[in-house]
């Protein structure tokens, strides 16, 4: 049986997943259109993510690495970049706002909702730190790669 949260994210989905898309394509410094092979990407993995969400980890685990490895290498502040995944909680919010839930349960529906997002956000935050660790190392071994070359050059 689905959650109260679950069918209004449901009933509300195109609507939500347009919304992230936009706020997450407006984080790159240039205009992106949405026929980009990144923002295509970032539709699908979007929208994997949002209809797992009442699933099991496994499900969105993939789509959100994929999330998170495309924020990881731009040229985007850690906080701005995850900021995306705040965005559908104040979605949903303003969804509610607009329909009829009665007070006490669109609290319960919000503090779930929110709740689920929360942890759906440390886990990207994970993710992108993991991604950004990795960039860095691939420096550090191109750094001592040009050195090690350069070295040689000098003894030859």
């Amino acid at each position: 049986m689905k959650t109260r949260w679950l069918q209004l994210l449901d009933a509300h989905r195109e609507t939500i997943l347009q919304q992230w898309l936009d706020s997450a394509l407006g984080l790159f410094p240039e205009k992106m259109g949405y026929a980009t092979p990144v923002a295509m990407e970032l539709s699908r993995a979007l929208e994997l993510i949002l209809s797992s969400l009442g699933k099991g980890e496994s499900d969105y685990k993939e789509a959100l690495e994929d999330v998170t490895r495309i924020l990881a290498v731009q040229d985007i502040l850690p906080s701005k970049a995850l900021s995306i995944f705040l965005e559908p909680k104040l979605m949903l919010r303003d969804i509610m706002l607009k329909t009829t839930v009665p007070g006490t349960l669109a609290q319960e529906v919000q503090e779930a909702f929110n709740s689920r997002f929360d942890i759906l956000t440390l886990e990207a935050f994970d993710s992108y730190m993991q991604h950004r660790e990795k960039i860095y190392q691939l420096k550090v071994e191109e750094g001592r790669r040009r050195m090690f070359m350069a070295l040689r050059r000098a003894e030859a």
